[in-house]
């Protein structure tokens, strides 16, 4: 099956997910409910909910130096930035979470260094982001007396992250830890499966990657990156609750707005269509259903904290872009991480 038929089949299986998710979230919603309480929310509480949700990511931004300084140094704060509207731009229109790979691209193109230290470390952050909204999920079951109301699926789903996330941040510990080993073992088993090929560029191939996980090799480091990722989820939290005050929710409080993050957060972590629509709403109605929340302002508040949020990040990626010259094609044949220079942009690095 070549590249394309690839994308394809994944881009139908996204639409076919997105559109299960979004009839299962209008489910006995009519349009005129949802209009009704879009037009009575109140617009002083979105405003703060579109400032403090953007506000995560200049977080994300900062976090992402605790990440790279093992492997590529001080990378300025403005590329950081730049790096993550694009990424993030790029996951809300097109499909298959290709803004993570966008992400490191735009980093590796704005820096001139390699792609395989800057996409490790965003490995190593989504595993991170797991293992905090597993663990801020605890007011909430604690305030309702029990993990129960979240129901099965909620609990089925939780119960496999509670424990694959840390057993995946293990495994990368020890890649990090005896990368040399490793790269023989790789290289070995390449070899068994008649991939001489592969097997002599294993070394060039995986040795930057396992260098990007370099702050698994570090007590202080990987403490560092486990409060930054408790900072920003906690934060976007804070902008999950405002949007609640907007649409008068009041019931779940904060603890319901860190359910609703976990809930939303593990829906979109899959490949999906572009913006997650569909499946976002699906997962807001999912977690706020247990607070007994009329269907309709369930879905208002997930269509305007969506909305509200997919078009600042998305614009913000564009200028980027534009402002860099970074075109779709530059990520194609990126800095080879062999080299210490890397290949910046036509005329060196580019200046933000």
């Amino acid at each position: 099956m070549t590249g394309t038929a690839r994308q394809r089949w994944a881009l139908g299986i996204g639409l076919a997910a997105a559109g299960g998710c979004l009839v299962y979230a209008l489910r006995g919603v009519s349009f005129t409910e949802i209009a009704s309480e879009l037009s009575t929310a109140d617009w002083r509480w979105l405003v703060a909910m579109t400032v403090a949700a953007l506000f995560t990511f200049h977080l994300r931004a900062m976090r992402w130096n605790v990440l790279l300084a093992p492997s590529c140094g001080s990378v300025p704060f403005s590329s950081r930035f730049a790096a993550v509207c694009i990424g993030f731009m790029v996951n809300n229109v097109l499909p298959a979470r290709l803004g993570e790979v966008a992400r490191a691209a735009s980093l590796a193109r704005i820096e001139g260094v390699g792609v395989g230290r800057p996409l490790a470390s965003l490995v190593l952050e989504r595993l991170l982001d797991a293992v905090i909204l597993m663990g801020l999920l605890m007011p909430a079951v604690i305030v309702q007396g029990g993990g129960e109301f979240l129901g099965d699926t909620m609990q089925a789903i939780i119960g496999v992250m509670a424990v694959g996330a840390p057993a995946a941040l293990i495994a990368l510990a020890m890649i990090a830890r005896w990368r040399e080993p490793c790269i023989v073992i790789a290289r070995r088993i390449l070899e068994r499966f008649k991939m001489p090929r592969a097997a002599a560029q294993a070394d060039r191939a995986l040795r930057p990657f396992m260098e990007g996980l370099g702050a698994l090799t570090s007590a202080h480091q990987f403490f560092r990156a486990l409060v930054w990722s408790a900072v920003v989820w906690l934060w976007n939290g804070v902008s999950f609750y405002l949007g609640f005050l907007a649409f008068g929710v009041i019931g779940p409080g904060f603890p319901g707005a860190l359910l609703v993050q976990t809930a939303s957060g593990v829906a979109v972590a899959a490949p999906s269509t572009p913006g997650f629509f569909g499946v976002f709403e699906a997962a807001v109605r999912l977690a706020l259903e247990v607070y007994r929340v009329e269907p309709a302002t369930i879905i208002s508040y997930a269509v305007g904290y969506h909305i509200l949020n997919y078009i600042p990040i998305t614009v913000l990626g564009i200028c980027y872009m534009k402002k860099l010259g970074i075109r779709r094609d530059d990520f194609r044949g990126l800095p080879d991480d062999s080299s210490p220079e890397g290949r910046a942009l036509p005329g060196g690095k580019a200046s933000i």
